[in-house]
């Protein structure tokens, strides 16, 4: 009988492709419940076309900004503990 082998864990970072597609569905994913919370909550029901489309920019300018801003924290939050990390490693 045989041991399965185990792969020895990768020490390199995770590609570009893979990191900026879990980030735009995550923030995608964000955009569309704040869009949703927005029409639902403050926007109503609009009387016609022009109203509906402004409706939208408005709830996709709000959902943009958070999921633009939330992205912005983790990135800077990966930033910082990757350094420490760093610093702690040179020590």
């Amino acid at each position: 009988m045989t041991t399965p082998s185990t792969p020895v864990p990768s020490t390199e970072p995770p590609s570009a492709v893979r990191v900026s597609l879990t980030s735009g569905l995550l923030g995608g994913l964000i955009g569309a419940v704040l869009s949703a919370l927005v029409n639902y909550a403050f926007v109503g029901v609009p009387d016609g076309a022009a109203a509906n489309a402004v409706n939208h920019a408005v709830s996709g300018l709000i959902s943009g900004f958070a999921a633009g801003f939330i992205g912005l924290l983790v990135h800077q939050r990966k930033k910082a503990s990757s350094a420490a990390e760093a610093n702690s490693a040179d020590r």
